[in-house]
C-alpha cells in the first residue's frame, strides 16, 4: 500500500511503532493523528493482532493507517511522502530499525520515548547510542522523563535535543456518574511493571477490614492467567473481574467510583489522565509519571510496592465520597489546563517544523508567514517583515480580490480569496489576522484548528464570549501568540514602568482626541464598537502595563449627527473613570470630531513626579524643567521580532499574548457597556500589580529601526 499522494508545500509526517504491545503508545499515536492538523499524519503498526486492530481504528477516525511485517520498515517509510517520521519506543530498546530505515531514506527522524531510560544493559545502552546518531530529537512524554533522557544522553556523549511534551487526551465523551462507592477500575496490561499482585493484596487487607470493594482490571498481558490465580489464593475471585481487552474503557470509568494505577514506573499514564478528564477519581503510586500528571498536593499517592499504604489510600478514597467530588474536580481543572490532546498536538507540531526548518538546505531559517486581511495595517507588518532575513512572507488572502493580489505581488506572496483556502493550500509556521473588528472569531478557530501560532491585531472581537472562547481555547492548545498593542514595545515605556517601578502611578489621564477615519465600517457601532474599543484601546492598555488591572469602569458618551460621515453611528465623545486594584484612578477622554490628530497619550502621576507619554516620546517632570526624550526604535518591529522568535521555539518575550490583550479589551468594551446602562461596571479576576519588567528586545538594525 502507498500513502495517498500529497500537495507540494503541505507538512507530512508519518507516526512508526514497531513495540510488541503498543497498547498505551497505540492510544497514544491515534489521539496524536487525529488532534494534528487534518491530511498531516499517517500511521504504521507492527502486523500482529494489536497493530491491525489500531489500524482499523484509525481508519475509522478517517487517517492512513497501515501494518508492516518485520524488515519491511524500509518499504513503507521509502514509499510515504512525508518530510518527517515520527518513531513512538515503548522502551528504550525499540524503534531502533525504524530510525534507521528513516535516516537511510533521508528523512527528519523524531522519537518519542513513552516510558523514562530504564536501560542498564551495557549492550543495549550501546543500541541506544548507535541509533540515536541518526536523531533530529527526542520526545519524553513527562518533564521528570526528559530529564533522565538528557542525562542519559550526556553520559553516551551524544548531543540530541531532548523536549519534553507531556501526554494529551481528548475529552471522552462521558461523565463519572459513579456507583456505591465500592467500585474500583485498573486498567493496564498484565506485565510486571503494573504490580497488580500488589493492588490484590491491598484489595485483600480492604475486604479484611470489612470493605467489600469490587475491582475490575481491564487489560491483557502475559502475567494475567498467574493474577487470576493469586485472587483466587487471597479469596478474592468472587469480588475480582478480569475483562481482558476492552474498547468501552470511558464507560467502565464512568461506571466506577475509583482509578486504581498501581504502577512500579510511569511515563506519563494516559488513563490517569482519561480519568481525571471525566472526574473520575485516581489512587497511584507515587513514581514520577504518575505524581507529574496528578499533580502536588494530591491526596492519595502511595510508595510503590507495598499493599497497605495502597489499601489505606483507597480504603480513605472509598469511604469518603465528598474528598473523591473534590479531588474529582481538581483533577478535571487539572486536565483542562495541561494535559487535552490540543495542547500535546500544538506543542509536538511546534518540535516538527523546528526540526524541519533545522534541516533546510541552505542553512537558512525561514519562518513561513500567512496573512489573513491585506488592509493598511497588514502593510505595516509588511515592511517590518521584510527586512528579516529568517522570515518569508508565503500567502495573503483578503476578500477584496484585488487588494489581495496586489499585497501578494508586493510580498512575492501567493494570493488566496479566503483563509480556509490559503490554510489548506500552505504549510505555514504562524498566521498574522489583520481584520476589521467585525471579522475575528473563524480566523483565530481556523488557526488553533491547525495548530498555528497566530498574531492579531486589536480589537479582538465585538463579542466578549467570543473572544474568552477563543481564549479558554489558545490556552488548551498551548499557542503562541500575540496581540497588537505595540506600544508595550516603546523603549519609552520601558523606561516609564522603571520609574513607576519605584514611585507607582497614582492618578492618570489618558486621551485619545482625533479625527474620523475614513472607512465607512468604522463609523457604525454595530461594526467597529467604537472609539474606545477600536483606537483608545490602545490608551487603555498602556494604563494597564504601566498600573495594573482596572476593577471599576464608569462610563459617558454623547453622539453628534455630521453632515460629512453620512450613517456615523459611533459616540463622538466618551469620558470614563476607572480605578485600578492598585488603588490608582484614571480619566479617559476620547472624540472623533476634529479634523487632525490633537493628543494621543497618557499623563502620569506619582508622588512628586509626573510623566507624559505618547507613541513618539517621554517627558518626565520632578520639578526641574520638563525634558522631553523621544523614542527609539520601531515598536512594531519590537513586537513583530517577539512573535517570530517565540514562533522559531526561541526565548518567548511577548509582552502581549491573546489571554492578556482580552484583559484590556474587557475594560473597553466595558467602558462602552457602562456608558449605555448608565451603571458602574465591576470588574473581576485581576491583580493589582502590573506585568513585570521585561528585558528589551534585542536592538535592530538601523534600518529595522526608522
Amino acid at each position: 500500500m502507498r500513502w495517498s499522494p500529497w500537495r507540494d508545500g503541505v507538512m507530512r509526517c508519518l507516526l512508526l511503532t514497531d513495540s510488541p504491545e503498543p497498547s498505551g503508545v497505540g492510544e497514544h499515536m491515534l489521539t496524536l493523528a487525529r488532534s494534528l492538523p487534518p491530511g498531516m499524519a499517517s500511521l504504521g503498526f507492527p502486523d500482529h493482532a494489536a497493530g491491525r486492530a489500531l489500524v482499523r481504528r484509525a481508519k475509522a477516525m478517517g487517517l492512513p493507517a497501515q501494518v508492516f511485517a518485520p524488515g519491511d520498515a524500509q518499504r513503507v517509510v521509502a514509499a510515504s511522502p512525508a518530510r518527517l517520521v515520527h518513531v513512538h519506543a515503548g522502551i528504550g530498546w525499540e524503534g531502533h530499525g525504524l530510525v534507521a530505515a528513516a535516516v537511510r531514506a533521508g528523512r527528519a527522524v523524531v522519537r518519542t520515548e513513552h516510558l523514562p531510560w530504564l536501560l542498564t544493559d551495557a549492550g543495549q545502552i550501546a543500541d541506544y547510542a548507535r541509533a540515536s546518531r541518526g536523531l533530529d530529537a527526542i520526545i519524553a512524554v513527562s518533564d521528570a522523563g526528559a530529564a533522565g533522557w538528557r542525562a542519559a544522553l550526556a553520559g553516551m556523549g551524544r548531543r540530541v535535543p531532548v523536549h519534553a511534551v507531556p501526554n494529551g487526551t481528548a475529552a471522552l465523551p462521558m461523565r463519572h456518574r459513579g456507583g456505591d462507592g465500592l467500585a474500583m477500575l485498573c486498567v493496564g496490561r498484565f506485565a510486571p511493571q503494573k504490580l497488580h499482585r500488589t493492588l490484590l493484596a491491598a484489595l485483600a487487607r480492604l475486604h479484611r477490614r470489612g470493605i467489600a470493594a469490587r475491582l475490575d482490571l481491564a487489560g491483557q498481558g502475559t502475567d494475567k492467567a498467574q493474577m487470576r490465580r493469586w485472587a483466587a489464593r487471597l479469596g478474592l475471585a468472587g469480588h475480582v473481574r478480569f475483562l481482558g481487552r476492552r474498547d468501552d474503557v470511558p464507560a467502565l470509568m464512568a461506571a466506577s467510583d475509583l482509578l486504581v494505577l498501581p504502577s512500579g514506573f510511569e511515563g506519563l499514564p494516559l488513563v490517569a489522565l482519561e480519568a481525571m478528564s471525566i472526574g473520575l477519581p485516581v489512587v497511584a503510586t507515587d513514581v514520577t509519571g504518575s505524581a507529574e500528571a496528578l499533580g502536588e498536593g494530591h491526596p492519595w499517592l502511595v510508595p510503590p510496592r507495598r499493599s497497605r499504604p495502597l489499601a489505606d489510600a483507597m480504603a480513605g478514597a472509598l469511604t469518603d465520597p465528598l474528598r473523591r467530588a473534590i479531588v474529582a474536580r481538581d483533577g478535571q481543572a487539572r486536565w483542562r489546563g495541561h494535559f487535552t490532546a490540543d495542547r500535546m498536538a500544538a506543542d509536538t507540531l511546534q518540535i516538527y517544523r523546528r526540526v524541519l526548518r533545522q534541516r533546510n538546505e541552505d542553512g537558512m531559517t525561514k519562518t513561513r508567514l500567512g496573512f489573513i486581511g491585506a488592509g493598511g495595517i497588514a502593510h505595516r507588518h509588511f515592511g517590518v517583515l521584510r527586512t528579516m532575513d529568517d522570515v518569508e512572507i508565503a500567502a495573503v488572502c483578503d476578500p477584496d480580490g484585488d487588494r489581495a493580489r496586489q499585497a501578494a505581488e508586493a510580498t512575492g506572496a501567493t494570493a488566496y480569496p479566503d483563509h480556509e483556502a490559503m490554510l489548506e493550500a500552505q504549510d505555514l509556521d504562524a498566521v498574522f489576522i489583520c481584520v476589521p473588528p467585525f471579522a475575528h472569531g473563524a480566523p483565530e478557530r481556523a488557526c488553533i484548528a491547525r495548530g498555528l501560532p497566530f498574531f492579531v491585531e486589536k480589537p479582538l472581537s465585538l463579542d466578549i464570549a467570543l473572544a474568552e472562547e477563543i481564549a479558554s481555547e489558545v490556552e488548551a492548545a498551548g499557542l503562541v501568540t500575540a496581540v497588537g498593542y505595540h506600544w508595550r514595545y516603546l523603549d519609552t515605556m520601558d523606561e516609564a514602568r522603571g520609574h513607576l517601578a519605584r514611585n507607582p502611578a497614582h492618578l492618570i489621564q489618558g486621551f485619545w482626541l482625533d479625527q474620523t477615519p475614513p472607512p465607512e465600517w468604522w463609523w457604525d457601532q454595530d461594526r467597529s464598537g467604537g472609539q474606545v474599543v477600536e483606537q483608545a484601546t490602545h490608551v487603555i492598555d498602556a494604563a494597564r502595563f504601566l498600573a495594573g488591572d482596572v476593577t471599576e469602569v464608569f462610563g459617558m458618551a454623547a453622539h453628534r449627527d455630521r453632515a460629512d460621515f453620512r450613517g456615523l453611528s459611533v459616540p463622538t465623545a466618551t469620558a470614563a473613570t476607572l480605578r485600578f486594584a492598585s488603588g490608582a484612578i484614571a480619566n479617559l477622554s476620547a472624540t472623533c470630531l476634529l479634523r487632525w490628530n490633537h493628543r494621543v497619550g497618557l499623563h502620569v502621576f506619582a508622588d512628586g513626579m509626573a510623566l507624559e507619554i505618547s507613541d513618539h516620546d517621554l517627558m518626565v517632570d520632578v520639578g526641574q524643567g520638563r525634558p522631553v526624550r523621544h523614542a527609539h526604535g520601531d515598536p512594531v518591529w519590537r513586537e513583530d521580532r517577539d512573535f517570530i522568535e517565540a514562533v522559531q521555539g526561541r526565548e518567548n518575550r511577548i509582552r502581549c499574548p491573546y489571554g492578556e490583550a482580552l484583559m484590556t479589551h474587557r475594560v473597553a468594551l466595558a467602558v462602552s457597556q457602562s456608558a449605555r446602562d448608565g451603571a458602574l461596571v465591576k470588574m473581576e479576576g485581576l491583580r493589582a500589580d502590573p506585568q513585570p519588567i521585561f528585558r528589551p528586545s534585542p536592538a535592530p538594525d538601523a534600518h529595522h529601526a526608522a
